[in-house]
């Protein structure tokens, strides 16, 4: 390998952030905060920086149901909603609060499958009764479409879940921040301003740590300056975790790099058939700079005389062979 193909940063910064010396923007969110770089980072023209997560450690200190992650709603009969304690569920813990509501268990009585892993609701009076799906926001952990239909349960009739309970609700934490990036997408807004995403591998009151099994996403930008940063750290449907008030820690590499220009890039040579063709390299791509024509291509025969057969199946060959070197 030719070590003058390999870019090197021109110089880094590391970034360790603790969660207790930052400015809170979200009253009660302390992963909503602002960041004030005592040392600017400054980029010129032909640079850019490249930004990653070296780590995180993250208590795993919020709920899994709760307001902040909008899913502890249940409305019945139109008007009449059941609202659940923001803390830690598990199954049991969820037909627990159902029977222990006055209201919902004068109508309905609450049971759990533990073979199919799903809720059955038993309407115990004389008329029908509804609950109201199209309203609520704990349909998935009963069960049920995030987004679903009313059901009428009529008397006697009981009413059990289409689909499994989930109470994993937070299956990944994403760390985003306000700088500007070039090289990231995300399904739910296009260009998307996250730094990484942490897996959740660890139970509640765990500590989730960004482990050798994440990816880690290396964001580019180009910003001429870096002396302040938002940050927010949410679940996968981009709400903000509350993790009540529990410090947590990560730290940020910030690499400056020369931007790739293609005139001024080396140029390494890869001789084809007699003929030398200049190919620059770029990270591990190859782009031909030029395909012999046809003149090009009778002037390196070795052998004078080809039939024009045998003249069009060596250039069929000299096309396939120069598709492979581009492909490499």
């Amino acid at each position: 390998m030719n070590n003058q193909n390999i870019i090197q940063a021109k110089r880094s910064t590391i970034l360790h952030i603790r969660s207790k010396d930052a400015t809170q923007l979200t009253s009660g969110y302390n992963t909503h905060f602002d960041v004030n770089l005592i040392n600017a980072i400054s980029i010129i023209e032909s640079e850019e920086v490249h930004i990653s997560i070296m780590s995180a450690e993250i208590p795993y200190s919020f709920y899994n149901v709760s307001t902040e992650l909008q899913n502890n709603k249940l409305v019945y009969d139109d008007t009449q909603t059941l609202t659940f304690t923001s803390q830690d569920y598990d199954i049991d813990d969820l037909v627990a609060f159902f029977e222990a509501d006055t209201a919902f268990k004068a109508i309905f009585d609450t049971t759990y499958n533990t073979q199919t892993n799903k809720i059955s609701f038993k309407n115990k009076t004389g008329v029908s009764h509804k609950i109201n799906l199209s309203l609520s926001n704990v349909n998935k952990e009963i069960g049920f479409s995030e987004i679903d239909t009313d059901r009428t349960i009529t008397a006697g009739s009981t009413l059990t879940s289409d689909y499994v309970c989930n109470l994993a609700t937070v299956h990944s934490i994403f760390i985003k921040s306000s700088l500007s990036t070039a090289n990231v997408l995300s399904t739910r807004a296009g260009n998307s301003t996250t730094l990484q995403k942490i897996s959740v591998d660890t139970n509640s009151l765990g500590i989730i740590y960004m482990n050798q099994a994440d990816f880690r996403q290396v964001t580019v930008s180009q910003v001429p300056v870096i002396d302040h940063i938002t940050f927010s750290i949410t679940d996968q449907n981009n709400r903000l975790l509350q993790l009540n008030n529990v410090n947590y820690e990560f730290s940020i590499l910030f690499e400056v790099y020369p931007k790739y220009n293609q005139i001024n890039n080396q140029a390494r040579n890869i001789i084809t058939n007699t003929r030398r063709i200049n190919i620059p390299t770029q990270a591990n791509s190859i782009t031909r700079t030029e395909r012999l024509d046809d003149d090009d291509l009778n002037q390196t025969h070795p052998v004078e005389g080809k039939s024009e057969i045998k003249h069009k199946s060596d250039r069929i060959i000299l096309d396939n062979l120069l598709d492979i070197v581009d492909n490499q």
